[in-house]
């Protein structure tokens, strides 16, 4: 899937975040990516196998779960990280200054 698809979807579906409304946890450090960390963020919120991944619009994917870490692990630092996977069920955002947050999404009723 190309950067520009995964914005429009990104866009289309992936909720507002409400920094202030979440909790927040250390995912980056000066020694990169806390891999555990984002790894414990997305098997809690997002049960999947392939997800999208998007750093800003021209650098997002849908990638393998282990793919995903890897280009999260490349881009941390460069923008707001978005990880969902294709059905919008659960999302993880690392923030460009190396915290993440992670939540399900609201069931309709």
């Amino acid at each position: 899937m190309n950067p520009r698809r995964v914005h429009e979807l990104m866009l289309e579906h992936f909720p507002e975040v409400r920094p202030a409304a979440r909790d927040w946890i250390v995912a980056a450090d000066e020694g990169g990516l806390r891999d555990e960390v984002v790894r414990d963020l997305v098997s809690r919120h997002i049960p999947a196998d392939e997800l999208l991944v998007e750093v800003h619009r021209r650098v997002g994917d849908f990638l393998a779960v282990e793919a995903a870490f890897a280009f999260v692990a490349k881009h941390v630092g460069q923008g707001e990280i978005r990880i969902t996977d294709r059905q919008f069920r659960g999302f993880v955002v690392v923030a460009a200054n190396g915290v993440a947050t992670g939540w399900a999404a609201e069931k309709s009723i």
